[in-house]
This record gives structure tokens, sequence and C-alpha cells, in this order.
């Protein structure tokens, strides 16, 4: 009897410290959210977007504040539908002739985070016909899993196995000198894009390479980045699909540096910065001359602007996060045994403890 006396009073210190934080935090939510920021040349400087008392400010790191209207002008790239409607739209930007249809091509945004990435893996991908000539994209018949030995594509109807294109898919990778099994790989499958770039995956000799499907049959090019005899160990790859279809995808270096893939098949290193992407969520915002880079860390929010041609690191800017108000510094002390069963770097449930 006594033991059961214990096992009762133990499982119900464990709800307790799973349920009361979560009940506190429910009632003390933390509204602040990271600014938005974008580069601009013009200015030099980084520019940030915040609200607050339901008015919205627009200032740089140097400490000068705009209107929305000098804001305009500062980042006319991003604002110019605006800069159009007011008949402000410069003929030419950075010493480039622009018209609207040039600005969107060159718009490029991406986003992604731990919690996106660590996440239970479905294991079927979808290959498009990247050459279909229709504007949009429709679902394949088909999808394909990893083996050991190459891919097996499955007919999504029967279930059956696709043995001549499993066979055409996987003998053009070993052509092209990918050596099985994939290590890495990384497609974009929604079919709400303009095109498709395939797969960037890499072999067990950390070798990256691309692999689309043309007019039904397969085309396998390795990624060459460096020396010839430079083999970078890759840490984490993806597909991206920019409207100007001047890159193929990203990677991140398992020194953490990120790549962009170009469409020529080869790499660029990517300013000089550093990008974990099991830890840090990252957000890209580009444009027709720079790429505006934001990293968030443990302890402070990252920016860095880029040139949108040759990936070389033009500014930077690190803000340490200010320090714990409220609950959020007091919970360590009054709860000094928090239970959770979610994380916010992964999708797995798991019993964390002050996570």
């Amino acid at each position: 009897m006594k033991n059961v006396r214990y096992l009762i009073i133990l499982l119900a210190a464990i709800v307790l410290v799973w349920l009361l934080p979560a009940f506190v935090s429910l009632l003390t939510p933390d509204g602040t959210r990271p600014p938005f920021v974008l580069y601009s040349f013009m200015d030099e400087d980084f520019i940030r977007f915040e609200t607050e008392n339901g008015q919205q400010r627009f200032h740089d790191f140097k400490g000068q504040e705009f209107t929305k209207h000098e804001c305009d002008s500062l980042l006319p790239l991003f604002a110019f539908r605006q800069l159009i409607a007011e008949g402000r739209l410069p003929d030419t930007i950075g010493g480039v002739a622009v018209t609207p249809k040039l600005i969107q091509q060159n718009a490029f945004h991406f986003k992604t985070s731990p919690k996106q990435l660590n996440r239970p893996p479905i294991g079927l991908y979808t290959l498009f016909e990247s050459q279909s000539g229709n504007v949009d994209l429709s679902l394949p018949p088909d999808v394909f899993r990893l083996t050991d030995k190459g891919l097996e594509f499955i007919d999504c109807k029967t279930n059956s196995m696709l043995k001549a294109k499993s066979l055409s898919f996987s003998r053009e990778l070993e052509k092209r000198g990918f050596a099985f099994p994939v290590k890495l790989i990384w497609g974009n499958g929604s079919p709400r894009k303009e095109y498709d770039n395939g797969f960037l995956l890499t072999d067990q000799n950390n070798r990256l390479f691309q692999m689309k499907m043309v007019k039904g049959t397969p085309f396998v090019r390795e990624i060459k980045g460096g020396a010839e005899e430079e083999i970078i160990p890759w840490k984490q790859v993806f597909t991206v699909e920019p409207a100007n279809r001047k890159l193929i995808g990203l990677a991140v270096s398992e020194d953490n540096r990120l790549y962009a893939v170009r469409a020529n098949a080869t790499l660029a290193r990517i300013g000089n910065f550093l990008y974990d992407p099991d830890t840090m969520p990252i957000t890209i915002v580009g444009d027709l001359l720079h790429w505006t880079i934001t990293l968030y860390t443990e302890s402070d929010s990252q920016y860095y602007a880029v040139d949108a041609q040759t990936f070389a690191q033009t500014a930077s800017h690190i803000v340490p996060d200010e320090a714990p108000k409220g609950w959020e510094k007091a919970k360590k002390y009054i709860l000094p045994l928090r239970l959770s069963f979610t994380t916010w770097h992964d999708q797995y449930i798991f019993p964390h403890v002050n996570e």
C-alpha cells in the first residue's frame, strides 16, 4: 500500500511540473517579436520595421528614424509597388536599369527553422517533370523511396514498384559517380511553383549532386566547388526554385558554412558567417542587388547583407537578446523544475526538463 501511495505522489509531482508551467505560460504570453529587418544599400545600414503602441516605426542601427515615405525611398526594390503607385520608382537603382518585371524576377525568399528540419521522416519523395510545358505543375502518379542500393519508384494507385524507372534513375546516378546509399536529400514536393529543380542529394563520399526528371528521363550532375579534388562534408541541403532561375539550392557544410548552389552546378560561399541549421532559424529576403540574411541564436539576432551576384558579405550587425523580464525571469526561481514534451527545435514528443 505504501508503494502505491509513493507512486501516486510521484505521478502527481510529474503532472504538476508539466501542467503548472504550461498553465502559467498560457496566462503570461510573451508578446515580443523580433523586428523585420532589411538591408538598405542607400542608407548603408539595416532598417528595422517595428510596431510600438500600434504605430509602425522605421529606424536603422545608427539611430536614425524614418517616415514610411522616406523608408520606401531607402528600400526601392522592396517597396517598388508603392513607388510605382506614387510615380517615384527610379529608372535605375544601384546603377542598374530596372523594370517591375526585373524586380519581381529577382525577389528571393527563403525561411526555415530547426523545428521544420528535425521531424520524423516520411521516406517518400515526389519527383516532378521539369519540362512539362505546362504553366502549372501537376503531381506525378508515382513517388520514390531510398534503398541502400538505389531508388525505388512506386506507383501510387497500384502500390507496385516501377522497375524500369527505378533502374533508370539508379543507374544514371551511379554513372555520374554517385555512391549509394544516399546520405542527405532535399526536394520541394509542392506543385505550387513555376518550375522544378528536382533534388539535391549527397552520397557516401560527401559528393553533392542534382537529380531531376527531363521529359521522363533522369538528369544527374555533380555540383562542383573549389578545387577539383576538394570534397566538402555536408550537413544540410535545400532545393530552391527562384523566379530568376539562377540557383538550384542552398547547402550547409559540416563546419556550418552556407553555400549557394548556382544554376551552372557550381558552389559559392555566402558571406563570412556561420549558420547551424540544427539550432538556428534563418530567413533570407533577397532582391536584385542584395540578400538580407537573418539568423537567430539562443543569445542574439544576427543580420548580414550579401551581394546578390557574388554572395560577398557587405554588412553585418549583431543584436544581443534583451535580458529576461517578468515571468521569463522569475520562472526559474518560482518553478525550478519544469517538464515539457515538446520543444522549439524539433517535432518529436519526448520529455524535456527545463527546456
